[in-house]
């Protein structure tokens, strides 16, 4: 009997751990993308070389929740960039161990609440809104609004002041209503400079998606005029007609402190091939304001930035695909660059 009583008490202590980790999960997960080519933008020298991330950033991360009853939750997101072609930790020389994401927070029926280091709503609706995501080797959205300010007369070292993710800041996200989400995000200056805050509306529905999204940022302490904002706006629709899926984006950048505004448009497709594969297709057109006519009329006058890319994206799996992409970028009075490259990306 003493044997059956000790048997029953292990039982019991064995299920109750069991319940205890079923409440408590901890993933690790990430994305893992290397390419090799020639790489080449308007007015710069052709590299060939392994690259990391063309179709999208490498990264891991650690990922948890804790169930505290009542349909509430608490999480946690650690997320790190890795450089493929030399195992480096982040995509450039400074990145933070965990450049990528860094928060803790809650979520529930009301959404989610996340405080720490937070991917950028504005990167988000970007990314979603053309054919090639997020791939910064490759996207004409991405690399219009994001990597190159060549175009601008003033030094300038990005189009978007910030990066792809905020840190010291604070995320919203609600849950899908209706097809609809709500994502708010403010970041404290924590006295160094002003304070960044960014709202967009997403509508998600079959085949019709579309965003809108508003960001404003404090800029940086180079700036001419420090302490302003740099104030960015963006609408993005998708329509899928099955046969092909398209896209289309509309983007001011409004730099107070460098007295600089971008106007920029992208337009991509996606075309589904034998079940495995897609033909992506996408082209980019920015132009920077050089003053206004009268104090009023706009006059966008400056260097027109194009950006054509074609590629072909073939699944093996559901982790794992294969890919070759052909890019042209042009800048008036810069020569032509032409890019080219194949790589494979492997999420786990």
């Amino acid at each position: 009997m003493k044997w059956t009583h000790g048997l029953l008490a292990a039982s019991v202590s064995f299920v109750s751990i069991n319940s205890a980790f079923a409440q408590n999960t901890v993933k690790l997960y990430g994305v893992l993308n290397a390419g090799a080519g020639a790489y080449q933008l308007a007015g710069a020298n052709r590299i060939k070389a392994v690259s990391s991330g063309d179709m999208s950033t490498s990264y891991w991360g650690l990922s948890g929740t804790e169930d505290l009853g009542g349909g509430l939750k608490a999480q946690f997101a650690l997320e790190s960039f890795v450089g493929m072609d030399t195992g480096a930790a982040g995509r450039f020389a400074g990145d933070a161990m965990f450049a990528k994401n860094a928060y803790a927070g809650l979520s529930g029926s009301f959404g989610q609440l996340r405080v720490g280091r937070n991917t950028s709503q504005m990167f988000v609706s970007l990314l979603l809104f053309n054919s090639f995501g997020d791939s910064f080797g490759f996207s004409p959205t991405l690399l219009h609004y994001f990597l190159d300010g060549r175009d601008i007369p003033i030094s300038k070292t990005a189009r978007l002041q910030n990066d792809t993710s905020w840190r010291n800041a604070v995320s919203y996200i609600s849950p899908v209503m209706s097809g609809f989400r709500v994502n708010l995000q403010g970041a404290l200056g924590e006295g160094v400079g002003k304070a960044s805050y960014a709202a967009t509306l997403q509508y998600f529905g079959d085949p019709f998606s579309a965003t809108v999204a508003y960001q404003a940022v404090g800029t940086d302490a180079a700036a001419p005029t420090n302490g302003q904002r740099e104030k960015t706006f963006n609408l993005g629709a998708s329509y899928d007609f099955r046969a092909v899926k398209l896209y289309a984006q509309y983007g001011q950048i409004d730099d107070e402190s460098y007295g600089s505004k971008l106007r920029l448009y992208d337009i991509s497709a996606e075309v589904p091939v034998n079940g495995s594969g897609k033909i992506l297709a996408a082209w980019g057109h920015s132009k920077v304001r050089t003053g206004t006519f009268a104090g009023i009329i706009p006059l966008w006058t400056g260097n027109t930035h194009k950006t054509l890319s074609l590629g072909y994206d073939h699944s093996l799996s559901k982790r794992t695909d294969v890919y070759a992409v052909y890019m042209n970028d042009k800048i008036d009075g810069l020569h032509d660059g032409n890019s080219v490259a194949v790589g494979m990306r492997h999420s786990f």
